[in-house]
């Protein structure tokens, strides 16, 4: 199937699901539709995006302005609304929001993507990040547990290594999950600042 014919399979008329912070659902005469989580219940006075440059935009700042440099972090404005009965807009519409995210699920649940190991992603790295793969598996803990948990709504796919493999994601009725099947730089980012830290501390010079 096209992706657009897979999301008309994972959103049948009518649905309501919830992707990341956006809310998705169709109707009864088959037009999907979209919103920030926090405004399912009550859609008026919403401010109405119905173009792709329009809704990438809307995601580039949070509520504050901030710049968004992670796309799915779980800082989202609020107060907007689109909707489109053609399913190939509709697709491009998250994209803007979620670039290529829907696509990367659509093909890990069809068992087409495998998650990279961390070890992997990080020992293929070069030049001042060739020392991100000594990390023990401690830091690389906490990297999920500091960095990735509570600054982007992607959920790991990825193991540590190819012999810590792990369960496979599933959604459940009420939603698509945003995953993670590879690190992201700011991860790769974080493992060389953690290796650097330890190597410093181990080769700190010793006072006479």
């Amino acid at each position: 199937m096209t992706l657009a014919e897979e999301i008309e399979a994972r959103l049948p008329a009518p649905s309501r699901h919830y992707f990341g912070q956006v809310f998705l659902s169709r109707d009864d005469d088959g037009v999907f539709s979209a919103c920030h989580c926090d405004d399912r219940e009550e859609r008026s006075g919403l401010i109405v995006l119905n173009s792709v440059a329009e809704l990438r935009e809307m995601a580039r700042y949070d509520q504050t302005g901030d710049y968004r440099p992670l796309k799915t972090a779980p800082n989202l404005k609020s107060g907007w609304f689109t909707s489109t009965a053609d399913p190939v807009q509709f697709l491009k519409r998250l994209d803007a929001i979620y670039p290529g995210v829907f696509a990367t699920w659509v093909s890990y649940e069809n068992g087409d993507l495998n998650p990279t190991p961390l070890r992997s992603t990080l020992d293929r790295q070069t030049g001042m990040y060739r020392f991100a793969g000594t990390i023990s598996d401690q830091m690389a803990n906490r990297i999920m547990r500091e960095l990735c948990s509570p600054g982007c709504l992607r959920k790991i796919a990825w193991p540590l290594s190819h012999l810590s493999p792990v369960s496979r994601i599933k959604r459940d009725s009420t939603s698509l999950p945003l995953i993670c099947t590879e690190a992201c730089t700011l991860a790769v980012g974080l493992a060389r600042t953690l290796a650097k830290e330890a190597y410093d501390k181990e080769n700190a010079p010793t006072a006479n």
